[in-house]
């Protein structure tokens, strides 16, 4: 004799291992690996750039604080100073002092007019020997270009306070 189609009883949702026997599933784990490993991507990617921007604001920060120096020599000295750049770009040198710049990457000053020469396809900027700040607190008007990583960032210097006033964009 067959049994009523509502006499059958059907579980009310999935199947369950018996209480000591819970795992994850291939598929839990794959998931886990897929979403660890993307965040590890991204996690390395962004300290990576991070990295680079803080070289980038130590050669700044340091040469920017050499100027602030010189300025406050010539103020306190009551003498005219030449700050000069080193050869290599990695030292600022004025009145007998200097300062080593901080991070990867060198400086170069110069001057406000356009005096830059297209050599191979590239704009090369023709630096200056030194600039002259003031026992007023001023100096000669003139930029600052930092170059890291094969790029440059030119510092437009305020000749009444020393300081920077803007950053033209990076450049290659």
């Amino acid at each position: 004799m067959r049994r009523p189609a509502a006499a059958l009883r059907f579980p009310a949702g999935p199947a369950r291992p018996p209480a000591g026997r819970r795992a994850f599933t291939l598929l839990e784990m794959l998931m886990v690996l897929a979403i660890g490993g993307l965040i590890a991507t991204v996690l390395f990617i962004g300290s990576e750039s991070l990295l680079r921007a803080a070289q980038r604001d130590d050669l700044e920060n340091s040469a920017l604080t050499a100027l602030a120096a010189a300025r406050r020599e010539a103020v306190t000295t009551n003498q005219t100073l030449r700050l000069r750049g080193a050869a290599d770009g990695r030292r600022l040198e004025w009145g007998g002092h200097g300062a080593d710049l901080k991070g990867e990457g060198a400086a170069r000053l110069l001057g406000m007019t356009s005096s830059s020469v297209l050599i191979g396809g590239r704009l090369v900027e023709n630096t200056i020997a030194s600039v002259r700040f003031y026992p007023d607190g001023t100096c000669d008007p003139f930029r600052l270009e930092l170059v890291h990583d094969n790029r440059s960032l030119i510092l437009n210097i305020d000749p009444w306070t020393c300081t920077a006033l803007t950053s033209a964009a990076s450049r290659p």
